[in-house]
Protein backbone atom coordinates (compact mmCIF):
# COMPACT_ATOMS: atom_id res chain seq x y z
CA UNK A 1 0.00 0.00 0.00
CA UNK A 2 1.38 3.39 -1.00
CA UNK A 3 2.04 5.54 2.01
CA UNK A 4 0.37 8.88 2.71
CA UNK A 5 2.59 11.76 1.68
CA UNK A 6 3.21 14.60 4.10
CA UNK A 7 1.06 16.97 2.03
CA UNK A 8 -1.87 14.54 2.21
CA UNK A 9 -1.68 14.00 5.94
CA UNK A 10 -3.74 17.06 7.10
CA UNK A 11 -6.54 16.13 4.68
CA UNK A 12 -6.51 12.51 5.82
CA UNK A 13 -6.54 13.71 9.43
CA UNK A 14 -9.57 15.94 8.75
CA UNK A 15 -11.37 13.08 7.02
CA UNK A 16 -10.75 10.78 9.99
CA UNK A 17 -11.94 13.36 12.51
CA UNK A 18 -15.08 14.06 10.42
CA UNK A 19 -16.05 10.41 10.03
CA UNK A 20 -15.03 8.97 13.38
CA UNK A 21 -15.08 11.56 16.14
CA UNK A 22 -17.60 13.56 18.12
CA UNK A 23 -17.90 14.78 21.71
CA UNK A 24 -18.54 11.24 22.93
CA UNK A 25 -15.83 9.65 20.78
CA UNK A 26 -12.61 11.70 20.82
CA UNK A 27 -9.31 10.31 19.58
CA UNK A 28 -5.96 10.68 21.34
CA UNK A 29 -2.69 11.88 19.85
CA UNK A 30 -1.17 8.42 20.26
CA UNK A 31 -4.11 6.79 18.48
CA UNK A 32 -3.76 9.19 15.55
CA UNK A 33 -0.03 8.46 15.32
CA UNK A 34 -0.75 4.72 15.19
CA UNK A 35 -3.49 5.22 12.57
CA UNK A 36 -1.10 7.13 10.31
CA UNK A 37 1.75 4.67 10.84
CA UNK A 38 -0.58 1.84 9.81
CA UNK A 39 -0.95 3.65 6.49
CA UNK A 40 2.82 4.12 6.08
CA UNK A 41 2.62 7.83 6.83
CA UNK A 42 5.42 9.75 8.46
CA UNK A 43 3.74 10.68 11.72
CA UNK A 44 4.71 11.60 15.24
CA UNK A 45 3.11 13.41 18.13
CA UNK A 46 4.61 16.66 16.80
CA UNK A 47 3.35 16.20 13.23
CA UNK A 48 -0.15 15.38 14.50
CA UNK A 49 -0.15 18.50 16.67
CA UNK A 50 1.13 20.62 13.76
CA UNK A 51 -1.54 19.26 11.41
CA UNK A 52 -4.30 19.93 13.93
CA UNK A 53 -3.02 23.48 14.44
CA UNK A 54 -3.13 24.03 10.66
CA UNK A 55 -6.72 22.78 10.47
CA UNK A 56 -7.76 25.03 13.37
CA UNK A 57 -6.10 28.02 11.69
CA UNK A 58 -8.14 27.25 8.56
CA UNK A 59 -11.35 27.52 10.58
CA UNK A 60 -12.20 23.90 11.39
CA UNK A 61 -13.76 23.47 14.84
CA UNK A 62 -11.42 20.86 16.28
CA UNK A 63 -11.87 20.60 20.04
CA UNK A 64 -8.92 19.64 22.23
CA UNK A 65 -9.55 17.80 25.49
CA UNK A 66 -6.44 18.53 27.51
CA UNK A 67 -5.11 15.88 29.87
CA UNK A 68 -1.98 13.77 30.25
CA UNK A 69 -2.97 12.36 26.86
CA UNK A 70 -4.65 15.06 24.76
CA UNK A 71 -7.58 13.93 22.67
CA UNK A 72 -9.52 15.60 19.88
CA UNK A 73 -12.85 15.61 18.10
CA UNK A 74 -14.54 17.62 15.37
CA UNK A 75 -16.95 20.01 17.08
CA UNK A 76 -19.30 22.26 15.11
CA UNK A 77 -20.83 20.63 12.05
CA UNK A 78 -23.21 21.93 9.44
CA UNK A 79 -26.04 19.94 11.01
CA UNK A 80 -26.43 18.78 14.61
CA UNK A 81 -27.80 15.33 15.43
CA UNK A 82 -31.27 16.58 16.59
CA UNK A 83 -31.57 18.54 13.33
CA UNK A 84 -30.61 15.47 11.31
CA UNK A 85 -33.19 13.37 13.16
CA UNK A 86 -35.85 15.93 12.30
CA UNK A 87 -34.87 15.98 8.62
CA UNK A 88 -34.74 12.18 8.43
CA UNK A 89 -38.23 11.96 9.92
CA UNK A 90 -39.45 14.53 7.38
CA UNK A 91 -37.93 12.61 4.47
CA UNK A 92 -39.28 9.29 5.76
CA UNK A 93 -42.82 10.60 6.14
CA UNK A 94 -42.90 12.75 3.01
CA UNK A 95 -45.42 11.26 0.63
CA UNK A 96 -44.04 12.70 -2.60
CA UNK A 97 -40.53 11.21 -2.15
CA UNK A 98 -40.29 7.59 -3.31
CA UNK A 99 -39.01 4.89 -0.96
CA UNK A 100 -35.87 4.47 -3.02
CA UNK A 101 -35.08 8.19 -3.07
CA UNK A 102 -35.89 8.46 0.65
CA UNK A 103 -33.27 5.81 1.37
CA UNK A 104 -30.68 7.67 -0.73
CA UNK A 105 -31.40 11.02 0.96
CA UNK A 106 -31.32 9.51 4.45
CA UNK A 107 -27.96 7.89 3.62
CA UNK A 108 -26.58 11.30 2.63
CA UNK A 109 -27.93 12.90 5.79
CA UNK A 110 -26.24 10.24 7.94
CA UNK A 111 -22.90 11.11 6.34
CA UNK A 112 -23.14 14.61 7.80
CA UNK A 113 -22.08 13.34 11.22
CA UNK A 114 -19.68 10.78 12.68
CA UNK A 115 -20.17 7.05 12.13
CA UNK A 116 -20.96 6.55 15.82
CA UNK A 117 -23.64 9.22 15.87
CA UNK A 118 -24.96 8.09 12.48
CA UNK A 119 -25.95 4.85 14.19
CA UNK A 120 -28.27 6.89 16.42
CA UNK A 121 -30.05 8.22 13.36
CA UNK A 122 -31.84 4.95 12.70
CA UNK A 123 -35.38 6.15 13.20
CA UNK A 124 -38.38 4.18 14.43
CA UNK A 125 -41.17 6.41 13.21
CA UNK A 126 -44.25 4.97 11.54
CA UNK A 127 -46.78 7.08 9.70
CA UNK A 128 -50.30 5.71 9.32
CA UNK A 129 -51.86 5.61 5.85
CA UNK A 130 -48.78 7.07 4.19
CA UNK A 131 -48.42 5.84 0.61
CA UNK A 132 -45.13 6.82 -0.98
CA UNK A 133 -45.10 8.27 -4.49
CA UNK A 134 -43.44 6.25 -7.24
CA UNK A 135 -42.69 9.14 -9.59
CA UNK A 136 -38.88 8.91 -9.58
CA UNK A 137 -38.57 12.09 -11.66
CA UNK A 138 -40.19 14.19 -8.96
CA UNK A 139 -37.12 15.85 -7.44
CA UNK A 140 -35.90 16.85 -10.89
CA UNK A 141 -39.36 18.17 -11.75
CA UNK A 142 -39.31 20.34 -8.62
CA UNK A 143 -35.86 21.57 -9.61
CA UNK A 144 -37.09 22.48 -13.11
CA UNK A 145 -40.10 24.33 -11.69
CA UNK A 146 -37.97 26.24 -9.18
CA UNK A 147 -35.50 27.30 -11.88
CA UNK A 148 -38.36 28.51 -14.09
CA UNK A 149 -39.88 30.55 -11.22
CA UNK A 150 -36.50 32.14 -10.46
CA UNK A 151 -35.79 32.86 -14.13
CA UNK A 152 -39.32 34.02 -15.02
CA UNK A 153 -39.83 31.46 -17.80
CA UNK A 154 -42.43 28.85 -18.78
CA UNK A 155 -42.28 25.07 -18.54
CA UNK A 156 -43.92 22.30 -20.54
CA UNK A 157 -44.95 18.88 -19.30
CA UNK A 158 -47.38 16.02 -19.69
CA UNK A 159 -49.90 15.06 -17.02
CA UNK A 160 -50.99 11.53 -16.19
CA UNK A 161 -53.92 9.91 -14.44
CA UNK A 162 -55.09 6.35 -13.68
CA UNK A 163 -57.82 4.25 -15.24
CA UNK A 164 -60.03 1.70 -13.49
CA UNK A 165 -57.31 -0.96 -13.94
CA UNK A 166 -54.78 1.21 -12.07
CA UNK A 167 -52.91 1.82 -15.30
CA UNK A 168 -51.37 5.19 -16.01
CA UNK A 169 -52.49 7.18 -19.02
CA UNK A 170 -51.57 10.62 -20.28
CA UNK A 171 -54.36 13.14 -20.09
CA UNK A 172 -55.55 14.93 -23.23
CA UNK A 173 -54.04 12.12 -25.35
CA UNK A 174 -50.54 13.08 -24.27
CA UNK A 175 -50.82 16.74 -25.21
CA UNK A 176 -48.22 18.96 -23.54
CA UNK A 177 -49.24 21.56 -20.99
CA UNK A 178 -47.51 24.93 -21.17
CA UNK A 179 -47.56 26.83 -17.89
CA UNK A 180 -45.96 29.90 -16.31
CA UNK A 181 -45.17 28.66 -12.76
CA UNK A 182 -45.64 31.09 -9.88
CA UNK A 183 -45.24 28.98 -6.75
CA UNK A 184 -44.89 25.48 -5.29
CA UNK A 185 -47.59 24.66 -2.75
CA UNK A 186 -47.68 22.04 -0.02
CA UNK A 187 -51.06 20.80 1.20
CA UNK A 188 -52.23 17.61 2.91
CA UNK A 189 -48.96 15.80 2.05
CA UNK A 190 -49.23 16.63 -1.63
CA UNK A 191 -47.01 18.94 -3.66
CA UNK A 192 -48.69 21.32 -6.10
CA UNK A 193 -47.52 23.80 -8.69
CA UNK A 194 -49.52 26.97 -9.08
CA UNK A 195 -49.19 28.71 -12.44
CA UNK A 196 -50.84 30.39 -15.41
CA UNK A 197 -52.10 27.91 -18.00
CA UNK A 198 -51.83 29.07 -21.62
CA UNK A 199 -54.61 26.69 -22.59
CA UNK A 200 -57.05 27.68 -19.85
CA UNK A 201 -55.97 31.32 -19.80
CA UNK A 202 -56.01 31.39 -16.03
CA UNK A 203 -54.28 30.25 -12.85
CA UNK A 204 -54.44 26.50 -12.23
CA UNK A 205 -52.96 24.04 -9.73
CA UNK A 206 -51.21 20.81 -10.75
CA UNK A 207 -50.13 17.84 -8.65
CA UNK A 208 -46.36 17.70 -9.08
CA UNK A 209 -46.25 13.92 -8.66
CA UNK A 210 -48.64 13.58 -11.64
CA UNK A 211 -46.36 15.59 -13.93
CA UNK A 212 -43.89 13.89 -16.27
CA UNK A 213 -41.52 14.72 -19.12
CA UNK A 214 -41.09 18.19 -17.67
CA UNK A 215 -38.80 20.67 -19.40
CA UNK A 216 -37.93 24.32 -18.92
CA UNK A 217 -38.51 26.76 -21.77
CA UNK A 218 -36.77 29.99 -22.70
CA UNK A 219 -40.14 31.63 -23.39
CA UNK A 220 -40.89 34.40 -20.84
CA UNK A 221 -43.57 33.57 -18.29
CA UNK A 222 -46.94 35.30 -18.29
CA UNK A 223 -46.80 37.95 -15.54
CA UNK A 224 -48.96 37.34 -12.48
CA UNK A 225 -52.40 38.81 -13.34
CA UNK A 226 -53.05 42.27 -11.94
CA UNK A 227 -54.84 42.16 -8.59
CA UNK A 228 -53.71 38.61 -7.73
CA UNK A 229 -51.69 38.18 -4.55
CA UNK A 230 -50.15 34.71 -4.73
CA UNK A 231 -50.08 34.26 -0.93
CA UNK A 232 -53.76 35.16 -0.62
CA UNK A 233 -54.55 32.90 -3.54
CA UNK A 234 -52.86 29.97 -1.81
CA UNK A 235 -54.67 30.64 1.46
CA UNK A 236 -58.05 30.72 -0.28
CA UNK A 237 -57.53 27.47 -2.16
CA UNK A 238 -59.05 24.93 0.20
CA UNK A 239 -56.80 21.91 -0.20
CA UNK A 240 -55.99 22.95 -3.74
CA UNK A 241 -59.36 22.19 -5.33
CA UNK A 242 -60.80 24.61 -7.85
CA UNK A 243 -64.21 26.12 -7.26
CA UNK A 244 -66.05 29.26 -6.24
CA UNK A 245 -64.72 30.98 -3.16
CA UNK A 246 -67.51 31.54 -0.64
CA UNK A 247 -67.91 32.77 2.94
CA UNK A 248 -69.36 29.99 5.07
CA UNK A 249 -70.62 29.96 8.64
CA UNK A 250 -70.06 26.73 10.57
CA UNK A 251 -71.49 25.65 13.90
CA UNK A 252 -69.02 23.56 15.87
CA UNK A 253 -68.90 21.73 19.15
CA UNK A 254 -66.29 23.20 21.48
CA UNK A 255 -64.02 20.18 21.08
CA UNK A 256 -63.63 21.09 17.39
CA UNK A 257 -61.77 24.34 18.04
CA UNK A 258 -58.34 22.75 17.58
CA UNK A 259 -59.35 21.43 14.17
CA UNK A 260 -60.67 24.84 13.11
CA UNK A 261 -57.41 26.50 14.17
CA UNK A 262 -55.35 23.79 12.45
CA UNK A 263 -57.27 24.43 9.24
CA UNK A 264 -57.79 28.20 9.28
CA UNK A 265 -55.33 29.65 11.82
CA UNK A 266 -55.73 31.42 15.16
CA UNK A 267 -57.00 34.67 13.60
CA UNK A 268 -60.18 33.01 12.32
CA UNK A 269 -63.43 34.78 13.35
CA UNK A 270 -65.35 32.81 15.99
CA UNK A 271 -68.07 33.56 18.55
CA UNK A 272 -69.80 31.52 21.23
CA UNK A 273 -73.40 30.41 20.65
CA UNK A 274 -74.10 28.15 23.62
CA UNK A 275 -72.03 26.73 26.43
CA UNK A 276 -71.23 23.76 24.17
CA UNK A 277 -70.98 25.29 20.68
CA UNK A 278 -69.46 28.17 18.75
CA UNK A 279 -69.80 29.62 15.27
CA UNK A 280 -66.95 30.33 12.88
CA UNK A 281 -66.95 32.30 9.65
CA UNK A 282 -64.42 31.16 7.05
CA UNK A 283 -63.76 31.54 3.35
CA UNK A 284 -63.51 28.20 1.56
CA UNK A 285 -63.69 26.80 -1.94
CA UNK A 286 -67.03 25.27 -2.86
CA UNK A 287 -65.72 21.79 -3.61
CA UNK A 288 -66.33 18.13 -2.70
CA UNK A 289 -63.21 18.24 -0.55
CA UNK A 290 -64.70 20.93 1.67
CA UNK A 291 -67.89 18.90 2.12
CA UNK A 292 -65.82 15.79 2.81
CA UNK A 293 -63.90 17.67 5.48
CA UNK A 294 -67.16 18.72 7.18
CA UNK A 295 -68.54 15.17 6.95
CA UNK A 296 -65.41 13.70 8.57
CA UNK A 297 -66.44 15.21 11.94
CA UNK A 298 -69.66 13.16 12.11
CA UNK A 299 -72.00 16.05 12.87
CA UNK A 300 -69.74 17.94 15.25
CA UNK A 301 -69.19 20.55 12.50
CA UNK A 302 -72.35 21.75 10.71
CA UNK A 303 -72.85 24.16 7.83
CA UNK A 304 -75.19 26.97 8.88
CA UNK A 305 -75.04 29.11 5.77
CA UNK A 306 -75.36 30.27 3.14
CA UNK A 307 -78.45 28.18 2.40
CA UNK A 308 -77.29 27.01 -1.03
CA UNK A 309 -74.04 25.60 0.42
CA UNK A 310 -75.90 23.87 3.26
CA UNK A 311 -78.47 22.45 0.79
CA UNK A 312 -75.75 21.29 -1.60
CA UNK A 313 -74.03 19.46 1.24
CA UNK A 314 -77.31 17.79 2.23
CA UNK A 315 -77.89 16.65 -1.34
CA UNK A 316 -74.41 15.12 -1.52
CA UNK A 317 -74.92 13.22 1.74
CA UNK A 318 -78.31 11.92 0.57
CA UNK A 319 -76.88 10.89 -2.81
CA UNK A 320 -74.09 8.97 -1.09
CA UNK A 321 -76.55 7.24 1.25
CA UNK A 322 -78.86 6.31 -1.59
CA UNK A 323 -75.93 4.93 -3.56
CA UNK A 324 -74.95 2.68 -0.64
CA UNK A 325 -78.55 1.54 -0.24
CA UNK A 326 -78.77 0.66 -3.93
CA UNK A 327 -75.71 -1.54 -3.60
Amino acid sequence: MEGIRNKQRPFRLLKYLYENTDEEHPVTTSELVEIFKAEDAHASRKTVKDDIDILIQEGFDIITIRSTQNSFFLGGRTMEVPELKLLIDAVSSCRFISKEKSAVLIGKLKKMTSKEQAAKLTRHMYVADRVKADNHQLLYIVDTITDAINEGTKIRFQYFDYNASKERFLRHDGAEYKVSPYALLWDDNNYYMCGYSDEREGITNYRVDRMCNTHGLSEPAVPLPVGIDIEEYVEHQFRMFQGEEVDVTLECENSMMRYIIDRFGEDVETWNVTDDTFHVKVQVTDSPTFYGWVFSFAGKVRIMGPDRIRDKYGEMVRAAAEGNAAE
